[in-house]
């Protein structure tokens, strides 16, 4: 059936594609001329119709992104707050935005503003407890990330702030960073083997060292059959798509979530995708009460990866590769390659 003008269009690419169907819808340009912008690539033409059905609710309800603004950078938006916020900003403020932008959140300026996930936002917070950074700097993330938002709502260039979700992390007293030792360790092993709900995911992490932002953004595409190993990571470019190496106590669960088929590795029941803040208010705490380590998070399973690495008497430079930490001040990255022998020789130092 045609649709009406100006309702949109959905059409199938030529090719092999995992997701053939782009729906298309149009608006006006600056200049008033129609233009058409692809809104989302689905695998089925019923995901696509669906797509279209919402975009054509929110055009309605006047909550729907401006298709002329919807190849806006997350660079562009930055440069058009800025412009407009410093002229109210002290100093102090500016030389604050200015650092969180240009150490951490303009990694995603080259992205289209609409692109960038909670994941996204949520993968800087969750390096900068890692990096050990201050309650301040990373509340100055947050500010940036929310002011960024916020000026992108206001002028529908995104239709959801993502924002309003982030789990910001407390450092210091409130959120103490450890790591398991090896009675809780051994007990996370007894509970994944009995079937505690989750603690097979939580056991997963502690020996692959990923982050949970990372681990949950895994799919079966992240994993190498042939080579057994999984490859993610999302944070700097040292942590992007590096390789860590199954180890044989995680394998029967990697299988079995692999066996699933959900749109990630570790999905809800319904195979749908588990995002982080899910993960860290709903899944995890009953592992830690399990653990008696109440004050346990996720990431003290990646602090347990790090821990037992270096206790197991393993190389720095695989660790650093492993964890995926910078090497550009070793003398000796630029004459290593870490082979996948190399890094599966670490992972196996692991008990």
């Amino acid at each position: 059936m045609k649709r009406a003008n100006g309702t949109g269009s959905i059409v199938k690419l030529s090719g092999k594609r995992r997701k053939p169907f782009v729906v298309r819808v149009s608006g006006h340009d600056e200049h008033g001329h129609i233009i058409q912008r692809p809104l989302s690539y689905h695998a089925t033409s019923k995901e696509a119709q669906a797509a279209l059905d919402e975009f054509n609710r929110q055009r309605a309800a006047g909550e729907a992104i401006s298709v002329s603004r919807m190849d806006t950078t997350l660079q562009a938006v930055f440069d058009g707050w800025f412009d407009r916020a410093s002229r109210k900003l002290n100093d102090s403020s500016i030389r604050s935005h200015n650092a969180a932008w240009r150490k951490r959140v303009s990694r995603y300026k080259e992205r289209k503003m609409r692109d960038i996930s909670l994941d996204d936002w949520q993968a800087i917070l969750d390096e900068d407890e890692d990096a050990g950074r201050s309650q301040s700097l990373i509340n100055n993330d947050v500010i940036l990330i929310r002011a960024l938002c916020s000026y992108a709502m206001e002028r529908d260039i995104i239709g959801k702030d993502y924002s309003a979700f982030l789990d910001i992390p407390s450092v210091g007293a409130i959120k103490e960073k450890g790591a398991f030792n090896d009675l809780q360790l051994a007990k996370l092993e007894q509970l994944a083997a009995g079937g505690f709900p989750w603690a097979d995911t939580a056991l997963m992490l502690c020996y692959t060292g990923f982050r949970i932002t990372e681990f949950l953004s895994l799919t079966h595409f992240s994993y190498d059959v042939k080579g057994d190993y999984l490859q993610g990571g999302m944070k700097t470019e040292a942590g992007r798509n590096r390789i860590v190496p199954v180890h044989p106590k995680i394998k029967p669960y990697l299988n079995a979530w692999l066996d699933k088929g959900g749109q990630r590795i570790i999905c809800w029941p319904d195979s749908s995708p588990i995002e982080s803040q899910q993960y860290r208010a709903q899944l995890f705490p009953p592992i830690a009460d399990a653990l008696d380590a109440p004050a346990a998070t996720p990431h003290w399973c990646r602090h347990t990866f790090a821990t037992r690495l270096h206790a197991a008497g393993a190389d720095e430079l695989s660790i650093k590769w492993l964890l995926g930490h910078s090497v550009k001040g070793d003398v000796t990255a630029g004459y290593t390659h870490a082979t996948l022998d190399v890094l599966e020789g670490a992972i196996r130092l692991l008990a």
